[in-house]
């Protein structure tokens, strides 16, 4: 049994996957299996694992989305913990060490999650070095709600079996589909921030999924209903940590519809969150989206009576 399962689901990035896996196979922690999930690619991405071997476990999928290729990974993952890395983004070679030695110290909690780079050329993220780990430890997810820390898929590692027993990541092409996990994860005991190092380079691809504002409301809109029908775990005595943090990405995702015009999906996102945002004081988001909203509506023009498209 590996410490580390390592599972990489990937979708026509045969251009980029391979520097996601030299990433990984540069690991100063060797003990780890790689577990690669092409979710129905067209491109050459079956050579370009091919060429590494048993060095990786291959597995191929019709496509349904990045949710259900990391569930496929994680039912094949024999690792304690399960790591995930999308195939455009690298680690660093400390990454896993780092992930270890706070798992060490914390006693194995329920998950890690570490900080990321932005970047958009290899050359950008040269000058990033290691460094001594410095965390801090949570009860549980959910009681880390007032440090609003952001977290990437690229940069958690999860106990297996904790995992498994939420179910894994919900399916189909949407996004935030991680930030769901992770409320499904709420309340498992042991959440740790690493605060350094940098674990993960995230790349700013304007071909991403995560691009696609249409997803991106759909995965939020998920999540406000499985609130709504008492599906995370935690029941009264946590509802208002789970409401910081699902509002926390209920308003950039409102704002965002707006932006575009989606004025039906900023309205089902404001008005079934008004009373999560009400007793969180957020005043000025309440009363500023009517005037993003009226700023959008002057700017529609001879395109005012168009119907959005979402909700």
């Amino acid at each position: 049994m590996p410490f580390f399962s390592v599972v990489i689901p990937t979708h026509n990035r045969a251009s980029l996957l391979r520097e996601a896996l030299e990433s990984v196979f540069a690991q100063e922690f060797a003990d780890y299996e790689v577990i690669v999930v092409d979710d129905g690619s067209t491109d050459n991405t079956a050579k370009v694992a091919a060429a590494y071997g048993d060095r990786i476990r291959f597995l191929r999928r019709t496509n349904a989305g990045p949710g259900a290729a990391r569930d496929l990974g994680l039912k094949h993952a024999t690792g304690r913990y399960v790591a995930f890395l999308d195939s455009d983004d690298v680690w660093f070679p400390w990454t896993l060490s780092s992930y270890w030695r706070v798992i060490d110290a914390c006693y194995e909690p329920a998950f890690v999650c570490g900080e990321c780079i932005r970047f958009t050329r290899a050359d950008e993220i040269k000058a990033v070095r290691p460094a001594e780990p410095t965390y801090e430890t949570f009860v549980d997810y959910y009681a880390a709600r007032p440090q609003n820390i952001w977290i990437g898929t690229c940069g958690v590692a999860v106990r297996a079996d904790v995992l498994v027993r939420t179910g894994g990541f919900p399916e189909g092409f949407i996004n935030a589909e991680d930030s769901d996990l992770w409320m499904n994860l709420g309340t498992a005991p042991g959440f740790v921030h690493l605060k350094a190092p940098i674990v993960f380079g995230y790349r700013a691809n304007p071909e991403s999924a995560s691009k696609v504002q249409s997803r991106t409301f759909e995965g939020i809109r998920q999540m406000v209903l499985k609130e709504q029908t008492g599906k995370y775990p935690g029941g009264l005595a946590r509802q208002r940590e789970r409401w910081h943090i699902l509002t926390a990405h209920v308003r950039p995702a409102s704002l965002d519809c707006l932006r575009s015009k989606h004025f039906q999906s900023a309205w089902w996102l404001y008005r079934n969150t008004f009373r999560w945002h009400l007793a969180e004081s957020r005043l000025k988001y309440l009363l500023g989206f009517w005037l993003f909203a009226l700023r959008g509506a002057l700017a529609r023009g001879p395109h005012r009576n168009e119907k959005a498209r979402h909700g």
